[in-house]
């Protein structure tokens, strides 16, 4: 009976061809479509989980309050992760870090080899927590002394040849020489952390005691509870620490679970709000609705060849064939598609994907695992169940006698459905195409937004070597070659939050301005060089002595501090008191999510610290010409460090790497959700057309013209298509407002938006329809006729 079934479904898809070709075109697409979806959210899914115990690893994170507000963050200061250890027996082990990103790539040496490598500064117990593949040396004593280093099996590879590199030293930036006690496997692409060494926390507290006092804040922390821990008693004994330890009264410590740190990696209002999980909740919903959208399009595809089968169905009814085979039936035919179109589909993602990768930014393989294979096992039952159903159901239950007669009756339901399933498909697309406009338009905004200084032609280069201790004789050097037209150092990267402070102290300060400031330490010309402006006073200066113990502010922070007439007025921090002499204009360091926050400007001295970077403009005319004398440069003026820099603004635009990814991609997704709801408004039209055939044919010999008929025929999916874009405007418009709200700097959604998405669903509309009503209105009415 099934391989009866089988041969009748092929001879069925081998008769109608068009109607073969329309259906795989539809759901091979939005397969094809959804597949690689899933492998892009898996792909993010599957970040930070493979660690063992991964369920028991927790971030320490802070709330804290001023600046008008409660604010999350994951930084908190260096002494805490021990601290709490200490004091609650939850707690298996604890770690301080140093994030990667803080540091440009250092250089290490082995012999004559200078290889630049990233570094993570971590405590002793951070291979207890993370368990990267140790292989060799013990994890729980690899990062027992200062001078030890624990590099990547890659790394020792290409400084000594091998991977047993334990016992061996390694000079780090040409001044300190370091043991190796441990080599790790390369750290995974699936993992958030990623790095090439790691050196002792401790070692940097040595050279950057801030990292250490409870005054500050920069450090990440992570612990390792026991199994079975109370995290909410965990997070009522550590919530007061850093209060007893300094007096700072508005951070409140918790622990979050690290595993979705990755996906949950945006905060607002002191609260996390998703940032790539809402991308992944985003395209999940687009998978399915583009699988609707195609399953749809065999729903009406089926129904409008269902008037060429009637005479099937009411004679296998007559010689004794119940709904229920016949419902077997039309179900074999649409999972034999569908295992098709999957076939098909499944080579179309597959040639698809090194663009798809190029997109993305990722590197997804198409693995037939045990996930992948139950996932297309899924997509085979789903779609072929419910792009079946109405066609099954619809055919199954005609009339035998009314059907031998040629009669087909449509019932009101029947219609609605059909036109209902057409006015669901384009609402989704409206809403598709609404939200790419959107988001290309708060794209362009947030690139053609000025953030308050001039991040274009600015490289970076980072002081280690001889360059370390002597910033200010490289700067001036610097800017002697032609094509320089300024440079400065900084200890600031100039993208994101790089340190802080809330201890500080003004005239006037009350008990509840505890005021979070971002600190910068800037050489002279930093604000020359940065493109800064002064709203009042000045900046550092030579001309006026030494500005060591001068400050600049941003106009935020002096909103914060309520101070009047403030420049020549003195601050308070780190022990010592600094004379106000100029007032900076608010500029963005930070993403166009995150508000201007109060920020503080020191004088950097030379030599003051070995993380400085050297921001230097160069002309827009000829940089490859003036980078290579700077990198003549310094190699004469540090010889053995490999010269590397970045741009600044591409460093910057980076911060919305996600959403310009999203963009595009939405901009896809939209397209082809467009598509395949023509091809269903194609199949419906042509339904319709079949169904008023005779009338189409009476009404050309009693005179009607070809154009009234065309219009007849189009205005009916004028309508549909008129509800669907009245549906979609107010929910798209709900949701991209809600999607902005996550940004504290973005557009308003204007009325352009929804005429431009309106007019072009309405286009493709009548391109779609009017084929096939032209084709309708063109036909001999005699054919149509002579069965009368």
């Amino acid at each position: 009976m099934i391989r009866n079934y089988i041969k009748i479904a092929f001879r069925n898809l081998k008769k109608d061809k068009q109607f073969t070709f329309l259906n795989v075109l539809g759901l091979s697409a939005g397969i094809a479509c959804t597949l690689l979806i899933y492998l892009w959210v898996h792909d993010e899914l599957s970040y930070d989980k493979f660690f063992d115990n991964d369920n028991r690893i927790y971030q320490v994170m802070e709330h804290r309050g001023g600046n008008g507000g409660q604010n999350l963050t994951d930084e908190s200061s260096g002494p805490v992760s021990q601290t709490i250890a200490l004091m609650s027996p939850e707690i298996q082990y604890a770690s301080p870090v140093a994030p990667t990103d803080w540091f440009q790539k250092s250089t290490l040496t082995v012999g004559d080899k200078n290889i630049k490598a990233s570094v993570q500064y971590v405590g002793k117990d951070y291979f207890n927590i993370f368990s990267f593949k140790m292989l060799h040396g013990d994890k729980s004593q690899v990062l027992a002394a200062k001078n030890s280093i624990v590099i990547s099996d890659d790394l020792a590879q290409r400084l000594f040849g091998t991977t047993d590199a334990v016992g061996k030293t390694i000079r780090f930036q040409h001044q300190k020489d370091f043991a190796v006690t441990g080599v790790f496997e390369e750290v995974p692409v699936h993992s958030s952390q990623q790095f090439d060494f790691v050196l002792s926390f401790d070692y940097l507290a040595d050279v950057q005691p801030w990292v250490k006092t409870w005054g500050n804040s920069g450090p990440h922390n992570f612990i390792l509870v026991k199994p079975g821990a109370n995290i909410n008693a965990l997070n009522r004994t550590i919530a007061n620490v850093v209060t007893k330890n300094c007096s700072d009264t508005n951070r409140t410590l918790f622990v979050a679970p690290f595993a979705g740190s990755y996906l949950e990696n945006t905060f607002n209002h002191g609260a996390r709000v998703g940032g790539r999980a809402e991308y992944v909740k985003l395209f999940s919903l687009v998978a399915v609705f583009i699988l609707l959208i195609a399953c749809i399009n065999f729903m009406n595809l089926s129904t409008a060849k269902a008037a060429g089968r009637m005479k099937e169905v009411g004679i296998k009814k007559v010689v004794g064939a119940g709904r229920s085979q016949l419902i077997i039936q039309f179900f074999s035919e649409s999972l034999l598609l569908v295992l098709i179109t999957t076939g098909i589909a499944i080579a179309i993602a597959w040639l698809l994907l090194p663009q798809f990768n190029l997109l993305t930014g990722k590197d997804i393989h198409l693995q037939f695992d045990l996930s992948m294979i139950l996932m297309l096992i899924g997509i085979v039952l789903f779609t072929g169940l419910i792009s079946g159903s109405y066609p099954a159901l619809y055919l199954s239950k005609f009339n035998p006698l009314a059907v031998l007669k040629g009669k087909l009756n449509t019932s009101l339901s029947e219609l609605l459905a059909r036109k209902g399933l057409v006015v669901f498909q384009f609402t989704l697309s409206v809403m598709l195409i609404v939200a790419v406009l959107v988001v290309y338009k708060q794209i362009k905004f947030i690139q053609s937004t000025e953030v308050g200084f001039n991040k274009d032609n600015v490289i970076r280069i980072n002081t280690e070597g001889k360059v370390s201790g002597t910033e200010e004789v490289f700067v001036s050097e610097l800017k002697k070659i032609p094509g320089v037209i300024n440079a400065t150092f900084t200890q600031h990267n100039m993208i994101g939050r790089n340190f802080g402070t809330a201890a500080l102290d003004w005239e006037g300060k009350t008990p509840k301005q505890d005021v979070y400031f971002e600190g910068f330490l800037g050489g002279y010309d930093f604000f020359q060089t940065m493109g800064m402006q002064m709203a009042q006073g000045r900046g550092f200066s030579r001309s006026y002595g030494m500005d060591t113990n001068k400050v600049v502010v941003n106009e935020t922070a002096i909103k914060a501090m309520h101070l009047k007439d403030p420049v020549g007025k003195n601050i308070k921090m780190f022990g010592s008191s600094y004379q106000i002499i100029g007032i900076v204009k608010d500029f963005h360091f930070e993403s166009l999510h995150e508000p201007v926050r109060p920020v503080f400007v020191l004088l950097a001295n030379s030599g003051g610290s070995p993380f400085y970077k050297v921001m230097v403009r160069i002309s827009g005319q000829d940089q490859k010409e003036t980078i290579n004398r700077i990198q003549n440069f310094y190699n004469s003026y540090n010889p053995g460090f490999p010269f590397a820099f970045d741009y600044l603004d591409a460093e910057y635009q980076k911060q919305y790497e996600t959403e310009t990814r999203t963009s595009t991609l939405s901009m896809y997704f939209s397209c082809l959700a467009i598509i395949i709801s023509c091809l269903g408004l194609f199949g419906l039209v042509a339904f319709t057309a079949q169904k008023r055939q005779k009338e189409i044919g009476i009404r050309k010999v009693i005179g009607a013209s070809v154009n009234s008929i065309i219009v007849m025929l189009t205005k009916d999916f004028l309508v549909l298509v008129t509800v669907a874009v009245l549906i979609a405007f107010p929910l798209s418009y709900y949701l991209m407002n809600q999607w902005l709200n996550g940004y504290v700097y973005r557009i308003s959604i204007g009325p352009v938006v929804f005429l431009v998405a309106c007019g072009a669903v309405i286009m493709i509309t009548l391109l779609t329809v009017s084929f096939q009503a032209v084709k309708a209105a063109l036909a001999n009415p005699v054919r149509s006729l002579r069965s009368e």
